[in-house]
């Protein structure tokens, strides 16, 4: 694309409610894996625009790059999207915004990889469906760079929406979960996000679940049938269930191995459940993140007890990544 048109991609994060880990490509090929998650309303932003004297420039959150040749650039993601996106030897200009620090927990990676891929197939011309981008970003981020995740961030990520993902290793199904209206105000209102600015790398958690994997099988099991059982809790409109299946996977992450558990996470665990509410830890890490639900409306006495942390508001998405021409 010529001329000095810029896309502006849009790609939500997300919060996982159910099945987490069990996405990853060990567990996935071996048992097929299950995930129940939403897209929220923050989101990753990517601008492309042609290039000028015949270099590469990337922005992002801390850092700047200028480049010649594409194996040359130093951020992955961006580096591989590019190739993914034949556009090795069309030199453009690329910024990224991020509605949330970096390592959040809540698939920033993912989203950015799924946010860059929308962008550049836009400049290019070509109009992918989401699941087509999804497959590219998860291909990138598994199997390309052998990263930190599993496949299910981009595949929720493009979809959008309140999804439950099947993963026999790395095809991907997805089922919209269906709420009445009622029920979906109920659920969105029973959440709780909040930031400890706490700040983790995702990679070497799940490089200790891999190392110990075989350990690990019977409670990713376990995981996945909480999954289920999770999304029968939503379709019922089964509040007080569904809280009960947030939390028990987080007790579950914290019997694995890896960087899933540590003095704060119990303390904040403990502080939650007294309330009668259930918290979670996003992500294969201990994220900077604390998703709360409240089946009876604890709301007030979570935030008291978690007074030290910031609230951030959510809201549940329902549109996946889309690119418009500026």
């Amino acid at each position: 694309m010529g001329g000095r048109l810029v896309i502006v991609s849009t790609t939500p994060l997300r919060v996982p409610l159910g099945g987490g880990l069990t996405d990853l490509r060990a567990y996935a090929e071996r048992f097929g894996g299950v995930t129940v998650s939403s897209t929220i309303g923050a989101s990753v932003f990517v601008s492309v625009l042609p290039g000028v004297d015949g270099r590469f420039e990337v922005h992002y959150a801390g850092g700047f790059e200028t480049a010649t040749r594409l194996d040359e650039i130093r951020h992955d993601l961006v580096r591989e999207a590019l190739r993914a996106s034949r556009m090795a030897d069309t030199p453009v200009r690329l910024a990224l915004w991020v509605d949330v620090a970096g390592e959040s927990g809540l698939g920033t990676s993912g989203a950015i990889t799924v946010g860059l891929l929308q962008a550049l197939c836009t400049y290019r011309g070509e109009h992918l469906p989401p699941e087509h981008v999804a497959e590219m970003a998860a291909r990138i981020e598994v199997e390309v760079l052998e990263g930190a995740s599993g496949y299910h961030d981009p595949h929720v990520c493009a979809r959008g929406g309140l999804l439950r993902l099947d993963y026999e290793g790395s095809t991907v199904r997805a089922r919209r979960i269906e709420l009445s209206a009622q029920g979906r105000s109920d659920f969105e209102r029973s959440l709780l996000l909040f930031a400890s600015g706490r700040q983790a790398r995702t990679k070497p958690s799940l490089d200790l679940l891999s190392a110990q994997f075989d350990e690990a099988v019977p409670v990713l099991h376990d995981i996945k049938s909480l999954a289920i059982e999770l999304e029968a809790a939503l379709e019922r409109g089964d509040l007080s269930r569904v809280a009960r299946c947030i939390g028990d996977k987080q007790h579950l992450k914290m019997r694995l191995p890896g960087h899933f558990s540590d003095p704060f996470v119990e303390d904040v665990v403990a502080r939650v459940e007294a309330t009668g509410a259930s918290a979670q830890i996003p992500g294969g890490k201990i994220s900077g993140y604390v998703l709360v639900c409240c089946p009876a409306g604890q709301h007030d006495a979570v935030r008291r007890t978690l007074h030290e942390m910031r609230e951030v508001p959510l809201t549940l998405g329902q549109l996946g990544t889309r690119s418009v021409v500026v």
